[in-house]
């Protein structure tokens, strides 16, 4: 029967513990059938853990009620880059080191094919395959794809003392890139399971023993701690990376989005609505007299303006809705599928409620009114920039009629003589 030879570890009568020194012991026969099995398996094993471990979850809404496409985030090319650079080095530094050391030549082609096979497998995972297509599927790809082919590094060049076991060590560390807490704690548990299963695979006549046997509990005791270590870490970096991009993302006084993330919402609204074929509408809301305020009662009681105007517009917005601080005083909301009468009836409501705010400052009252400019895609601009300069001008005009009114690009257009933009 054809059999794949694997490296055993040196014997425990003879030494107690494995060291880089010892690696040139005896061989254990594992048959073809065997290092089929192990392959089957593991490729099954860590495919169903981490599957259930990086399923997708569902992304948390915004405080305005936006879409959950307006706040999903595609993992960074940067970290790819980085994990795709230390696996090609880790497997490069294997070839290498079996090569130098000499100390693998029953298995040394069987080596050299995991190699291979393993490179080409991690850059089609992570260079060829489209990653919009792959979806959660990718990260579960990679993680099986490093584990199977770290275990057959293990299997070909010792088992127990292989000094392959490093690699392990590797992907729980790598786990902490992973936006789900779990990740090192269920990767190190599917690495363990491979590296034991790889050590109870070699007959029972050629096991390593008391000595050996410790020494495996002590390599699975170290990646449970290093799982420990890369959640703890890897849940302050995620909580960073959060609050960095809810700075990005979200206006610190009212919540509502940023002008950045406003103009991105606007530009995806487009695509969305040349697809579905329906438009949609903007409003920008502006403050009239809040400089006035804040010179008079203090920037406090403007700050307090602003939150009870953007309550106001939270109230009234519906959760496929998205409100932004365009500036200082301005608020922009996109509304889709919407037209200009629905548009005009919403914005009208929005004038007489923010009109009728009760607000005090020292026991006198704070009259608060807005303008309200609005404008439709795609009859007063087919681009991002266009419907913003068109919205701005509707509102401008308001103010110019004497503020505290609603005014569409439309009906300024024909009164103006103007065409859209």
């Amino acid at each position: 029967m054809a059999a794949l030879e694997v490296r055993s570890p040196p014997d425990p009568a003879e030494d107690p513990g494995p060291s880089a020194s010892q690696t040139g012991g005896g061989w254990i026969q594992l048959p073809i059938e065997q290092s089929l099995l192990l392959i089957g398996v593991m490729v099954a094993a860590n495919a169903g853990v981490l599957a259930f471990a990086l399923r997708p979850r569902q992304a948390a809404q915004p405080s305005d009620g936006a879409s959950d496409d307006a706040i999903i985030r595609q993992p960074a090319p940067s970290q790819d880059r980085a994990l795709l650079a230390v696996s090609i080095l880790f497997l490069a530094a294997a070839a290498v080191a079996v090569i130098v050391s000499g100390s693998f030549t029953p298995t040394e082609s069987a080596i050299y094919v995991v190699v291979a096979i393993a490179t080409m497998s991690v850059v089609t995972v992570t260079e060829v395959l489209p990653v919009d297509a792959m979806g959660s599927v990718r990260p579960i790809l990679q993680a099986a794809v490093a584990i199977v082919a770290v275990t057959l590094l293990v299997a070909l060049t010792g088992g127990v003392g292989s000094p392959f076991v490093v690699g392990y060590f590797l992907i729980v560390g790598a786990a902490t890139l992973s936006a789900d807490d779990r990740s090192p704690a269920l990767l190190s548990v599917a690495s363990s399971l491979a590296y034991l299963f790889t050590i109870a695979l070699a007959p029972a006549d050629q096991q390593s023993g008391i000595a050996g046997t410790a020494w495996a509990l002590f390599n699975v005791l170290a990646l449970a701690l290093l799982a420990s270590i890369a959640t703890v870490i890897g849940r302050q970096q995620r909580r960073a990376n959060q609050a960095a991009m809810r700075l990005a993302d979200f206006d610190p006084l009212t919540g509502l989005y940023t002008r950045t993330h406003l103009f991105d919402a606007i530009s995806r609204e487009i695509a969305r609505s040349g697809r579905v074929g329906r438009g949609f509408c903007l409003l920008m809301v502006d403050l009239d007299g809040l400089k006035p305020i804040n010179d008079t009662f203090g920037h406090q009681v403007g700050d307090r303006v602003l939150q009870a105007v953007t309550e106001v517009i939270r109230r009234n917005v519906r959760q496929s809705d998205l409100a932004a601080r365009y500036g200082g005083d301005e608020f922009v909301i996109v509304l889709p599928e919407t037209a200009s009468a629905g548009a005009q009836v919403l914005a009208e409501k929005l004038r007489r409620e923010i009109g009728g705010l009760v607000l005090r400052a020292d026991a006198r009252p704070v009259e608060v009114s807005v303008s309200i400019g609005l404008a439709s895609h795609p009859e007063d601009g087919t681009a991002a920039e266009g419907l913003m300069a068109s919205v701005d001008a509707a509102m401008y005009e308001s103010k110019r009629r004497g503020k505290n009114q609603v005014v569409s690009y439309v009906t300024m257009a024909i009164a103006g003589g103007g065409k859209a933009v």
